[in-house]
């Protein structure tokens, strides 16, 4: 009787059931035009001159603070994986390392915008609404030659 009902047990707990495809993490978004894009050791200093926001789910309702659109200075780095994303981001490509120092340079070139995904990041706000990203990873990127 035990390893029927135990039996049971587990085949219930195989059943397909509904799960929240979101979490309650936060994510951290840039957007905007990219300049001053030089490689600095294992990282990627830039400017951003847009926007900074934060987005967080509460089960499938996202939440938004966006926060100044003065000019941003960040400290990148590429992470692993990477997925160049198109415009519309509707679509992506998973890239080798190097790949993001190459896309945010040819951002900077033509004065297109650029959204980026960032984890693990160090933020600091500073006194007149000033905002610096003192280290990232960045998952996602838009990839203007992307098609």
């Amino acid at each position: 009787m035990q390893s029927l009902l135990s039996a049971l047990l587990a085949s219930v707990a195989l059943l397909p059931a509904a799960v929240e495809a979101k979490g309650e993490g936060v994510g951290l978004w840039m957007e905007g035009q990219v300049s001053e894009v030089r490689a600095e050791g294992q990282g990627i200093r830039l400017v951003l001159t847009g926007r900074f926001w934060l987005q967080q789910y509460r089960g499938t309702e996202p939440s938004f603070v966006e926060v100044g659109s003065k000019p941003i200075p960040a400290l990148l780095t590429q992470g692993r994986p990477f997925y160049a994303m198109t415009e519309n981001w509707g679509g992506g490509s998973i890239r080798k390392s190097g790949a993001l120092l190459s896309i945010l340079q040819a951002a900077a070139a033509s004065g297109k915008p650029v959204k980026l995904e960032l984890a693990d990041s160090r933020i600091s706000f500073g006194r007149g609404g000033t905002l610096a990203v003192e280290s990232a990873i960045v998952r996602r990127a838009t990839d203007h030659a992307l098609r």
